[in-house]
This record gives C-alpha cells, sequence and structure tokens, in this order.
C-alpha cells in the first residue's frame, strides 16, 4: 500500500457511517445454551477420563479377601470310566518325600501310569516349566485316588512365572483337577499364599468331592483351616524339592462347609487368607473350581468314546 492509498483508507475510516445490525430473536439464548451445553459435555468427558484412569488403576493385582471368579468346564464327548469311589471310603494322605534336586531335568511330558500318584503332563509344557511336575503328597478322598504336584514355570503361556501346582483326583486324573500358583492375575505381586478350590459330583458311587489347595512363601510358618462353626485345624505343608521356593497343602471338605483357609507368619499373625469358595457342587461331569490362586481355569474329567 502506498501513501496516497493509506491516507484515502484513513479517511474512509474516520467518515465513512457505522452499522450495527441487531441478532435475530432468541440467537443470544440460544448461545448461551449451546455455551452450557459444551461445558457440560466438557465436564462430563474429563469426569469419564478420570473414572477410567481409576478403574484402569485399580484393575491391576491387589491383595484381595474375596473368592476368585467361580469356573466351570464341561467334560469332552464320551462316557465316565469305571467309577473308584466308594460313599465310605475313608479320607487319608502320604507324603511323597522331596526330590534331591531339579536342575537340568527334562520337562517335556512323560507318560503316566495308573499305580503311580498322577501328574498331570501335558504337550508342550516345556516351554513355561522350569521344573519337572513332582508329586509332594497324595492320598484317597471317599475311595479315589488324590495327587498334589509341585513345580516351577516361567512366563509363558499364560502363567507368570514362579512356583505352581496341581491338584488332580483319580488315579489317572479321571475325575479332573485344578492347576494353581503363587502369582496369577488375581493375587498380589508379593504374595506369600494363595488357594484354589475345586468340586466334582460326576461319580454315583460317592460323595462329592470338594477340595482345595495352594502354595505359601518363605514368610509363612503355618496354615489353618477355620471353620464357620468354629472349628480350627492346622494343615500339613509338604515341602517341594529344591528349585521350588514354596511349600504346599491340600485339605478335602463335605459339601457345603463354610469358613476359611488362614495363612500364619512365625509371629504368630495373619499374613493373608481366603474363604472356602466352592459351595454346592450339582450332580453332573462339569468340574467347578474358585479362588484367586486358580491358574486358567479347573481341568475336565477324561471321558472314554461311547
Amino acid at each position: 500500500m502506498n501513501d496516497l492509498e493509506r491516507r484515502i483508507a484513513e479517511v474512509l475510516s474516520r467518515e465513512a457511517p457505522t452499522f450495527a445490525r441487531s441478532m435475530p430473536g432468541g440467537t443470544l439464548a440460544s448461545v448461551r445454551i449451546r455455551q452450557t451445553f459444551t461445558s457440560l459435555v466438557t465436564v462430563g468427558l474429563v469426569a469419564a477420563i478420570v473414572f477410567g484412569g481409576v478403574r484402569v488403576l485399580s484393575a491391576g493385582p491387589r491383595a484381595s479377601h474375596e473368592p476368585g471368579a467361580w469356573q466351570s468346564v464341561a467334560p469332552p464327548e464320551g462316557e465316565f470310566p469305571s467309577p473308584q469311589g466308594t460313599a465310605k471310603g475313608i479320607p487319608d494322605s502320604i507324603a511323597d518325600p522331596p526330590a534331591s534336586g531339579t536342575s537340568g531335568e527334562d520337562t517335556r511330558a512323560t507318560s503316566v501310569q495308573s499305580w503311580l500318584p498322577y501328574t498331570d503332563q501335558v504337550e508342550g509344557q516345556e516351554l513355561y516349566l522350569t521344573t519337572q511336575k513332582h508329586v509332594v503328597a497324595h492320598g484317597h478322598v471317599s475311595g479315589i485316588e488324590w495327587s498334589l504336584a509341585a513345580y516351577d514355570t516361567r512366563a509363558a503361556g499364560g502363567f507368570l512365572g514362579g512356583p505352581c501346582g496341581d491338584l488332580f483326583v483319580g488315579d489317572l486324573g479321571e475325575y479332573g483337577g485344578i492347576y494353581f500358583c503363587l502369582h496369577t492375575g488375581e493375587t498380589h505381586p508379593d504374595a506369600q499364599f494363595a488357594l484354589a478350590g475345586f468340586g466334582n459330583n460326576s461319580d454315583p458311587m460317592a460323595r462329592p468331592v470338594l477340595g482345595y489347595a495352594g502354595l505359601v512363601g518363605p514368610q509363612v510358618s503355618t496354615v489353618e483351616l477355620r471353620l464357620a462353626d468354629g472349628t480350627t485345624s492346622e494343615l500339613r505343608l509338604f515341602d517341594a524339592p529344591s528349585g521350588i521356593d514354596a511349600r504346599y497343602f491340600a485339605v478335602f471338605v463335605d459339601e457345603g462347609t463354610a469358613g476359611r483357609i488362614v495363612a500364619m507368619g512365625s509371629d504368630g499373625t495373619e499374613v493373608d487368607h481366603e474363604r472356602l469358595c466352592v459351595g454346592d457342587v450339582p450332580p453332573s461331569s462339569y468340574n467347578v473350581g474358585c479362588g484367586h490362586g486358580l491358574q486358567g481355569g479347573p481341568a475336565s474329567v477324561v471321558t472314554t468314546a461311547p
């Protein structure tokens, strides 16, 4: 713009009339409503973001005394093998002495025999096992054989790593069982106690089988079963082979038994606890499982082709 154009613009700015055009009726009110609506939406979005952040933070592993989700697994197609149970079977248990060492052992699946305590061998388990599965205790409930196995894992195949165990029922695991670990998505990262429950009511010759199994870390001295009627009993802790930094326990109870299992420190204070969570098991070939220590879910019964 040259000097002449600048002077013309200044004159027009001073002398030209100014026109004021009023807004149509209701425009101001509409603007205010839109401003208010926008403010409310903004506040709502901020609240949603904050609430979502809290939900995400609260979803992480944390200590909790509520039982894990109650799960059920259907059996494969086929017929149940010959029942092993008896209504008058007396529960018993035998502790297997821990193996002398586990370093460098073959963790691939091995064959199982009916005359030996059962361990659940899975094809490809060498991907997540750092030790083989070792039976630490076995016995009978309602005349049916059960076995408790200990092993250690690495973070792979759905496992988070650390000590885990199996509780299976049947001389070849026919009644199914549960897998449990000290570290799952529902236990605290520094957990010293983990528990899982199992239920099966498929054998017409025996009462429903309800069992609980778990493991504890070095900070736990004893484990107690405390029933709702006030009865308390100390559960036996089974040592694991070297290379598995945990001790294991298992207990079978009657259907409908209420109470909790408590882990105690050497000074007599409570380290952690969890409620008995199985409840009633309907007569069927479905297995049920629960507890924060439950790894994956209950294992189905083994069946044979019709």
